[in-house]
């Protein structure tokens, strides 16, 4: 894909203006969002220390012999490659990215690097997947700037096919739904704000300016040599994760970005085996991969060499049905806290006003997860020239970064209070119920033996009684049955021979308590009805119940009877 400069100069324009506001862009804009994975940005486009980016940048500036401010730059390089946290709040720093941003070599360096960086590989991808319009190369050019392009585009792909298949303004128009999709809902809260940068390449889309013709207006700003209007833009990159850079040291680098890096470069033909670690074979076949595909061969896996690794998925497919997915994000476990010596002024230019020598700072927190909130960053006003704002910012940000501290710790002293009480009251139960349990069993074992070592006249008392009970009823049922049978006489023989015999009458064997006839004694009529009653009361059906029992109380009685017997004559015959 050709474009002409203009065409160029038009499409990083409207990435300028998303980053920073201003049409040519701000190449001495520094900011620090909260919740901002990158962390501390700088530049044009908005380069990252949490990328590693800034570090490249500062280090192609200083390498310069007609920069303004090598030599204070140079130690700070140390702390950038190491992704330095520290450097985030460190206000010197800021001011000197800021004096820097006013070098006219330093435009050109950024103008380069962001070329080299950004734009060049996002139209090899533009290449790569067939783009052929510079409203496409802008689109592509936003996404490359912004973070997590790759993962957008297949998660495109896969949705609506090749561009090829469906043509490009149709597969565009789809990739800016799918990533608005994504910004809008993603679980970084600060990317939902980033969604104007859709809803204005959707505008674009609209007007049919496909070859980005001037004037055309983005955001309030008419792109022509001059800008119309101001904006605030809002910066943050739409990696969930910043991707540290790979290179070939000492101890060697490892985890699942290495394989990923010899997963691609085994796709792209060279010989490499998945180690998952960097080492000199690993770093011979970067350079070789460098070398065929026009890159700087430096052995670095930086956002260039990573973008055209990335474009394998495009140019060479695989024939499986994987989803191909961007480089993993790992943390950078070179991190390390460098305090760089106050750098001098230059020659010719006025010396920075010293800030009061600080105490010394403990090592900064590591960031928060995303689920709690983060300390607050120093606002936009923070980023002027005043060193006064710059630093009641960052004491305020320091002080709500200690309350929030103590409102962990005492959150965590009130969890552990909570689950010592419950442990010591699960602990007084069980002891309480284990007690009652030795209790009961005790007390269940002495009845036990109590009864098995007791006398044999009880249960042949019980059995007798029971037996008592169950023959006085069988008694008093046969006694109510032979008074209801009828009598036989003369009178019924006579009519015998002329009336039919009907079936005798059955005997019903339930005592009936309203039919007794007690003997005409006072006394004994008492104790015959008492009697009468209590046979009545039992049931038929227990009544074999009840002389199981008792013959059960007979043979336990027997029992005890023999164990008796034989423990006395045992006892006697020990006995001297």
């Amino acid at each position: 894909m050709q474009l002409a400069a203009l065409q160029k100069a038009a499409a990083q324009a409207i990435v300028n203006i998303f980053e920073t506001g201003s049409i040519r862009g701000n190449y001495g804009d520094v900011t620090l969002l909260r919740g901002d994975s990158g962390q501390l940005t700088y530049g044009r486009s908005q380069t990252t220390l949490a990328s590693g980016n800034l570090y490249l940048l500062i280090k192609d500036y200083s390498a310069r012999s007609d920069v303004a401010y090598a030599a204070q730059c140079v130690p700070y390089l140390p702390g950038l490659e190491a992704c330095d946290t520290a450097l985030n709040t460190n206000m010197e720093f800021r001011g000197l990215l800021k004096d820097a941003g006013d070098d006219p070599v330093m435009h050109e360096v950024q103008d380069a690097f962001f070329d080299r960086v950004y734009w060049d590989p996002a139209i090899r991808s533009a290449d790569a997947l067939g783009v052929q319009t510079a409203l496409g190369a802008a689109i592509v050019y936003d996404s490359t700037v912004h973070g997590s392009w790759a993962r957008m585009r297949e998660r495109t792909r896969q949705k609506v096919g090749e561009l090829s298949a469906i043509g490009e303004k149709a597969w565009m128009a789809h990739y800016i739904d799918t990533r608005y999709d994504w910004l809008s809902t993603n679980p970084n809260a600060l990317l939902h704000k980033t969604v104007y940068r859709m809803d204005a390449l959707a505008a674009l889309i609209r007007t049919g300016n496909w070859n980005l013709k001037l004037p055309f207006a983005v955001r309030g700003f008419t792109i022509t040599a001059d800008a119309l209007g101001e904006n605030t833009a809002v910066r943050v990159p739409a990696e969930s994760a910043p991707r540290r850079m790979l290179r070939y040291k000492s101890p060697p680098q490892n985890g699942p970005d290495v394989v990923w890096l010899q997963e691609r470069l085994a796709r792209a033909g060279i010989r490499v085996t998945a180690s998952g670690v960097f080492d000199a074979v690993t770093d011979a076949a970067v350079r070789a991969f460098q070398e065929n595909h026009d890159l700087k061969v430096d052995g670095i896996v930086g956002p260039v060499t990573r973008s055209a690794l990335e474009d394998i998925s495009v140019t060479s497919p695989t024939k499986s049905a994987v989803t191909d997915e961007p480089m993993p994000a790992v943390a950078n476990a070179e991190a390390r806290a460098v305090k760089p010596s106050a750098p001098p002024a230059r020659d010719g230019a006025p010396a920075r006003r010293p800030s009061p020598a600080p105490e010394p700072e403990p090592a900064p927190a590591p960031r928060p997860a995303r689920s709690s909130p983060p300390p607050a960053p120093p606002s936009d006003a923070s980023q002027g020239d005043d060193p006064v704002g710059d630093i009641k910012h960052h004491v305020t940000a320091e002080v709500k970064a200690g309350v929030e501290t103590v409102r962990k710790s005492l959150r965590d002293e009130h969890e552990k209070l909570t689950q010592r009480l419950n442990s010591s009251i699960q602990n007084e139960v069980s002891d309480v119920l284990a007690g009652v349990k030795d209790h009961l069993k005790t007390r269940g074992q002495a009845v036990l033996k109590d009864v098995a070592g007791g006398r044999p006249i009880i249960p042949a008392v019980l059995s007798g009684v029971t037996l008592a009970l169950t023959e006085a009823r069988d008694f008093f049922s046969w006694k109510e049955a032979a008074t209801n049978t009828p009598t036989t006489g003369a009178a019924n023989t006579a009519t015998s021979a002329t009336v039919p015999v009907t079936a005798p009458t059955a005997v019903q064997t339930t005592i009936d308590q309203t039919t007794a006839n007690p003997p005409s004694n006072d006394t004994v009529a008492q104790i015959y009805t008492y009697l009468h009653n209590l046979a009545a009361s039992v049931p038929n059906e227990w009544v074999f119940r009840l002389r199981v029992g008792a013959f059960a109380l007979i043979a336990y009685a027997i029992f005890r009877l023999w164990r008796r017997r034989a423990e006395a004559a045992k006892a006697k015959k020990g006995a001297p």
